[in-house]
């Protein structure tokens, strides 16, 4: 069962963002000098993985083996971790478009850094999926 949350965890709150930082790389690669197109990318891909994450958080919270009270937990848990997704994912899609030498400092990607820790951590908790009686 644990091993089933693990995956979970890694398949949502990893791949699912490293697809939404890596699509508008790919654009454009593929579609060179279409700026339009990485702007619209910035703004359609969080609010996608937003949505998608949502929906498969409340559905496995729903079903999961703890108390009321703790689902409440989650619940709040799993919100906090998008309002931080979220984050994450317009100032990484942006930096596609961001001025040449933005976020080169190594503090910037420490505070990136410690954002994705703590949205890991609120999901792992938020995906908890109890103990079986």
């Amino acid at each position: 069962m644990y091993r089933i949350w693990f995956g979970r965890v890694i398949a949502y709150d990893g791949l699912l963002p490293l697809l939404v930082w890596l699509t508008p790389w790919m654009a454009a690669t593929m579609l060179p000098n279409r700026r339009g197109m990485i702007e619209i990318l910035a703004i359609l891909l969080p609010v996608l993985g937003f949505s998608i994450r949502y929906v498969a958080g409340r559905r496995l919270i729903a079903a999961n083996f703890c108390s009321r009270r703790i689902r409440r937990f989650q619940f709040a848990g799993l919100c906090a971790g998008l309002v931080l997704l979220g984050f994450i994912d317009c100032v990484i899609v942006l930096l596609y478009v961001m001025p040449r030498g933005a976020l080169q400092q190594p503090g910037d990607w420490l505070v990136l850094l410690i954002l994705l820790g703590m949205y890991f951590l609120l999901m792992a908790g938020a995906m908890f999926p109890g103990r079986i009686r």
